[in-house]
């Protein structure tokens, strides 16, 4: 199924089950891009900063 079958730009509350599925994989795909961009850029400054480990700043609150 593509976006264009589904409406994802509707409330959520509107949605129907396939809807709402696409739109959490959606969701979770903007969240991995959006990781790995920021330790991609994390990564670009290793020659600057302390050896520490990559944490995401969108998932810190999580830990």
């Amino acid at each position: 199924m593509n976006e264009r079958q589904l409406n994802l730009n509707q409330p959520a509350k509107d949605m129907g089950p396939n809807e709402l599925k696409a739109y959490a994989e959606l969701g979770q795909k903007q969240h991995d891009e959006a990781n790995r961009e920021l330790e991609r850029r994390w990564r670009s400054y290793d020659d600057m900063l302390p050896k520490d480990e990559f944490v995401s700043i969108i998932d810190k609150n999580e830990r």
